[in-house]
């Protein structure tokens, strides 16, 4: 139920991200993530709907609310990110072809 609400979630926010051309390379641990910066602008009069004088003023509450958002938004993609590579890998393991060559070991004494 969980993981359908956060799918729910992120299919209405992650086309906003879009919006923005800027990406951040994540690392953790090994891994790097593409997770799409929102800009403050996009945020505005995207997602709020705010008329432009008010998206040009950057009121102090406006950008308060605006890096809540932002933190959010990116730790619920980065967590969709993670899943997505972690259930990639996992298909790559379980569909693998057991006729080819194993790569990254080597045959014989060490």
């Amino acid at each position: 139920m969980r993981s359908i609400l956060l799918l729910a979630f992120l299919s209405s926010v992650v086309p906003q991200l879009a919006l923005a051309q800027a990406s951040r390379e994540t690392t953790t641990g090994s891994t790097t993530f593409d997770v799409k910066i929102m800009t403050f602008d996009s945020w505005c009069q995207n997602t709020q709907r705010y008329d432009a004088e008010r998206c040009q003023a950057r009121r102090p509450e406006d950008v308060k609310a605006f890096e809540d958002y932002r933190g959010t938004v990116e730790r619920y993609e980065l967590d969709y990110l993670k899943q997505i590579q972690k259930e990639r890998d996992l298909r790559s393991l379980t569909n693998r072809d057991p006729m080819a060559t194993v790569s990254g070991k080597r045959d014989g004494t060490p």
